[in-house]
This record gives C-alpha cells, sequence and structure tokens, in this order.
C-alpha cells in the first residue's frame, strides 16, 4: 500500500507516455485511456477500503526530490481529498465513454494529463508539489477549450489562462517566502506543510501571506468578483472539458482553503473571515439572479454552479460540525449533479447543434429518457429532498443559523432561487409542444443511458441514504474542527 498513491497519480502519465511513443492508433488509444481510468478508479476504491475514518492523514509518502531546497515528493490522504480522489476517479472512465466515437486523439492525451495534474493536487502535503501540480492541470483546459471548444474559444481560452496565472502568482510568491522563513527560523530550507505550519508571523505579514492563497483559491472558485472568466469558459468549453471544470476543478479552490488555509493560517482567517462571508453571501444571490435571466443553458448552469460553490464557501469559512460535513457532501452532490447535467446539455447540443432554451420544448413527448433524467439532474442541484443536494444544502444552513441567524437566512435563498429557475427552464424545454427544432429529437441511447444512470443512481443513494457515506469523513472533520477550537 506503501506506493498506491504514486500509482494512482502517474498511472496516466504513463500510459501516455507509451502511446505518445508507439504512436498508436486512435482504437487503442481509446480502449487504453477507458482501462487506465477504470485501474485509477480500482486503486481509489481498494484505497477506501483500506482509510481510516478515525485518523487523519494516510498513506503518507515522503520521498527526497530537491533536497538543496527541502522540496520532498510528499503525499498523503485524508477524508477531505479522499472524496475528491472517489469523484475524479468515478467520473473519468464515463467521460471516456462518452468520447467513445471522438476522432481527435488529443481529447485523450489531455483529460489523462488532467487527470494527473488534479490527483496530485489532493494528495500532495509539499507546498512546491503541490503547486507544480496546480499549475500542470491548467494546460490540458486550455488546450481543450483553445483547440477544440466553441466560439471566442481562443480569447476565452486566454482569459482563464491569464486570471488563474495571476492568482497563482499570487500564492507561488506567498510560498517561497514560507520556504524562506523556515530557512531563517531552523537554518534549513523546506516546504513542508507539517514544517510550515509550525512558524509564527507577525498579524500583518500573516494576513499578506494568506492572502496570496486566497486570492488563487477565490479565483479557482469562483467568488463573485473573480468570476468573470467563468461564463466565457464554461460556453467555450468542450463537454468534457465542461464537466471537469464544474464537477471537480471549481471544487479544488475550496480544497485549497481547507488544506492550506486552516492548516497554515488559522488566525489569519479570522481577519477576512467577515469578508469571505460577504463574498459568499452576495455570490448566492448574485449567481442565482443571473441563473434565472439566462436563456444559454452552459450559462444558467455556470451561475448555478457559482451560486452553490458560493455557499460551499459559507459553510467552510463559517466552521462548525454541521457546515463543515454539509460543505464536503456538497463537494460530492454537486460534482455528480454538474456532471450529470452538462453531459446531458452536451448530448442536447450534439443533437439539436443549439442550448438556447427558446428554441427547445416538448422534450417529454419525443425523447422520455432524456426529459427524466434530464429533469432528474436540474432538481438535484435545485436540492430537492430524495437527492444528495438536499442533505448537503440543509446541513450548510442550519450551520450558517448556528453562526448568525442573518447568515442563516440569506444562505437559505440558495434553494428557493434554484428552484425558480430550475421549474422555470424544465417548463420551456421538456414540457409544452415540439416546434421544427425538436420534433425528431432522439431519445437516449444504451450506451448514453450506461453513463447517466450511475451517476443519478449515486445521487438518489446519496440522498436517502447519507448515513452510508458520512461516516467516511465525520470523524475526519470533527478531529480537524477539535484541532481549530482555540483559533475559530
Amino acid at each position: 500500500m506503501e506506493n498506491i498513491l504514486t500509482n494512482i497519480i502517474f498511472l496516466p502519465l504513463v500510459f501516455i507516455i507509451i502511446m505518445g511513443l508507439f504512436k498508436v492508433p486512435l482504437h487503442i488509444l481509446r480502449v487504453g485511456a477507458l482501462s487506465v481510468s477504470l485501474m485509477v478508479f480500482i486503486l481509489v476504491l481498494v484505497l477506501t477500503y483500506h482509510f481510516d475514518p478515525d485518523q487523519t492523514m494516510q498513506f503518507v509518502h515522503i520521498a527526497p526530490w530537491i533536497t538543496s531546497y527541502g522540496i520532498t515528493y510528499y503525499i498523503g490522504v485524508d477524508a477531505i481529498s479522499l472524496v475528491l480522489l472517489l469523484l475524479i476517479s468515478f467520473l473519468m472512465p464515463l467521460l471516456f465513454i462518452f468520447l467513445w466515437n471522438e476522432k481527435r486523439k488529443g481529447f485523450f492525451y489531455n483529460l489523462l494529463f488532467l487527470q494527473m495534474g488534479v490527483m496530485g493536487v489532493v494528495v500532495s502535503l509539499d507546498l512546491v508539489l503541490f503547486y507544480l501540480f496546480w499549475e500542470m492541470m491548467l494546460l490540458p483546459i486550455f488546450i481543450m477549450i483553445g483547440k477544440y471548444g466553441y466560439g471566442m474559444r481562443q480569447f476565452n481560452a486566454m482569459k482563464i489562462i491569464i486570471m488563474t496565472v495571476l492568482g497563482s502568482m499570487a500564492m507561488l510568491f506567498s510560498i517561497l517566502y514560507l520556504g524562506y522563513e523556515y530557512l531563517q527560523t531552523t537554518g534549513a530550507w523546506s516546504f513542508a506543510l507539517s514544517d510550515l505550519s509550525t512558524l509564527q508571523f507577525d498579524p500583518k505579514t500573516s494576513i499578506v501571506i494568506a492572502g496570496g492563497f486566497l486570492l488563487a483559491f477565490a479565483i479557482k472558485i469562483p467568488l463573485v468578483g473573480f468570476h468573470t472568466w467563468m461564463a466565457p469558459a464554461y460556453s467555450s468549453a468542450p463537454t468534457p472539458a465542461l464537466v471537469i471544470l464544474s464537477a471537480i476543478m471549481a471544487k479544488l479552490g475550496i480544497y485549497g482553503i481547507w488544506r492550506f488555509g486552516f492548516e497554515l493560517f488559522e488566525e489569519p482567517l479570522l481577519f477576512y473571515t467577515p469578508l469571505f462571508i460577504t463574498f459568499a453571501l452576495i455570490g448566492v444571490i448574485f449567481y442565482a439572479i443571473h441563473a434565472i435571466m439566462e436563456k444559454d443553458l452552459k450559462k444558467m448552469f455556470a451561475f448555478s454552479s457559482g451560486s452553490h460553490l458560493s455557499l460551499i464557501a459559507l459553510g467552510l469559512i463559517v466552521a462548525n460540525t454541521y457546515s463543515w460535513n454539509g460543505s464536503l457532501y456538497l463537494v460530492a452532490t454537486h460534482a455528480l449533479n454538474s456532471a450529470g447535467i452538462f453531459l446531458m446539455i452536451g448530448m442536447l447540443g450534439m443533437r439539436l447543434k443549439t442550448i438556447t432554451i427558446d428554441d427547445l420544448g416538448g422534450l417529454a413527448s419525443v425523447a422520455p429518457r432524456f426529459a427524466f433524467l434530464f429533469a432528474f439532474f436540474a432538481l438535484g442541484i435545485a436540492g430537492i429532498p430524495g437527492t444528495g443536494g438536499f442533505v448537503a444544502e440543509l446541513l450548510i444552513i442550519i450551520g450558517a443559523f448556528q453562526y448568525n441567524i442573518f447568515v442563516g437566512i440569506i444562505s437559505a435563498t440558495t434553494m428557493i432561487a434554484a428552484m425558480i429557475f430550475v421549474f422555470w427552464m424544465l417548463q420551456r424545454t421538456i414540457y409544452g409542444k415540439t416546434n421544427t427544432v425538436t420534433a425528431d429529437f432522439k431519445d437516449l441511447r444504451i450506451s448514453e443511458m450506461f453513463i447517466l444512470v450511475p451517476i443519478a443512481f449515486l445521487i438518489l443513494l446519496m440522498g436517502v441514504a447519507p448515513s452510508l457515506f458520512t461516516p467516511l469523513f465525520e470523524t475526519n472533520l470533527e478531529i480537524l474542527l477539535t484541532q481549530l477550537g482555540g483559533v475559530l
């Protein structure tokens, strides 16, 4: 089990190198990519089976790397990173099945490279290693949007890369400063999280250093004010890139605050807490209003994601048992719901060449399977009872009320606003009469059902039987909150 995390991270890279060196034909690349993603999923399931929910960081592996500067290959898993590993490894095989008829090899190489980068981010415990994986995962997204996307794809790809790199540079300066301060304090370089968490700074310095990290994470989420890349990128992204952006990469900003914000900067977070809560509350309402006003399905659910990600950030920053459990549960359920809905929007676009609401209507009468699953994912995003989203949002709202009644009231508007735009959208897309665009709409094929049904089943199971999942992370989060008890 010592090297299982290394295998999980680098198995896609080994496959990329082998396939690239031998210039294999498309059908071998297609089968190989799916096989590798399934192997990674199996390894993550094995990791989960051996994971002890009563312990924090596990499967830790440390190896020297750039020894003269104290940079190590330092990886490990706790409940927070395990949830993300499970999500990534579950969704990747489904994306490769979705791409089964794709003739452009670049999709397969880029998705495998992206999987390696994202996996590396969520297990890295050396800050330089974390930064390298953080930057690495941007490249395939940039290529997939810029080369394979739609509309102003090159401009929008450049926009997302510039904004995220600016945030990343701020984080890099903070990382280098932490390593230098450790050198001044101990006489040796180190970028290990366990070492840097022992450093003490004056309040002003701590606030500035923490700000570098928080800027990078705020852009990635994105919190309102740092969101201008989101709607253009989502609208231009091809479906696989869109699923990764919404279901996985947006959650990494939340993960970054959880991992590094609370472990390195507990006291500065007290300074930033009112600001973060303000941004999160504004985002919950701002994004919901934009979603209600949108007629493009991609942009509508992009803004919906922004609203829910703001709610997750709110639950994270108020930092109590209810809110943390709800935030991590919503990370998982929202990832599954957004993956399902964006896959279906991609299928809709391939069939009709339009995803504008005004062009749709009457899908339930010609494609009942499509209409049912589309409504299920949309209502799951809105958090209807019986889905995992309802459980997660309810926990966050309870936690928000526990923190402050005003914060609780505002956070509760997420459910109301989501219901408004989801029912309005469904009424105009799947109900009513067909038109010249939708009259010949083809229902879901067996292969498409094979992709969507497992996601829908998992969302339903997380809604009706949350006790099957919460023991995986509840104790871990309780331990972390106990450690922070004297600070937050």
